[in-house]
């Protein structure tokens, strides 16, 4: 009996020795699920379109169509006005008359013709009743006189030339070797009234 009470006291102190070293050993913790990470994903690259030109190919110029050959141009003509009618033949014309220092002809006129073609336009006008003379000179392309010339109106015996009339003015139209002349006015109802100033002026080409 007495041993048995000894032995009790010795399983228990077993038994405790065995919790105590059971509390010590560390149990193996379960691994926590790992947080979900959101991984970004990458922007997406833009693709580079590169161009070689020493790698492309050009297309192959045309050659350029042939043209025909430009029309001869006119000569110009550098006159003085008061050389092709003097003050003293203007004044034995009709001594009303003065030469103006700025004129620019009408368009569609026979001066503004002459003007086109580099050549000289005058104006001389009437101090009492501003009726106006106007004369031109050009030099045109030879290929260009039969056209000036079919033009030019009806050919008169008045002198070597042509006249016409339309809206009230007369126009005396004379080719002296290669100078085309005109001559307009409200004065001349007919080519002889042109005569004198006519003769003037191609007297001053010659």
């Amino acid at each position: 009996m007495a041993s048995r009470l000894r032995t009790i006291p010795a399983v228990i102190a077993l038994s405790a020795s065995v919790l105590l070293l059971s509390a010590c050993v560390p149990t193996e913790s379960v691994p926590s699920a790992s947080p979900t990470s959101t991984v970004p994903s990458s922007a997406a690259t833009p693709t580079a379109t590169s161009t070689s030109g020493s790698d492309s190919t050009s297309a192959p110029t045309n050659p350029a169509e042939p043209t025909s050959a430009p029309a001869p141009e006119a000569t110009p003509v550098d006159i003085a006005c008061s050389a092709l009618i003097t003050p003293q033949e203007m004044y034995d014309f009709n001594p009303n008359y003065v030469l103006l220092n700025n004129f620019t002809p009408a368009a569609g006129s026979t001066a503004a013709a002459a003007v086109d073609l580099q050549g000289t336009a005058c104006r001389w006008e009437n101090g009492t009743s501003g009726t106006t003379i106007d004369v031109s000179v050009a030099q045109p392309a030879p290929s260009a006189i039969s056209t000036l010339k079919a033009n030019a109106g009806a050919s008169t015996d008045s002198y070597a030339g042509y006249f016409s009339s339309q809206g009230g003015t007369g126009t005396a139209q004379v080719f002296t070797g290669p100078y085309w002349v005109t001559i307009s006015s409200p004065l001349f109802s007919r080519a002889s009234n042109a005569t004198a100033l006519v003769a003037d002026v191609t007297a001053a080409l010659k």
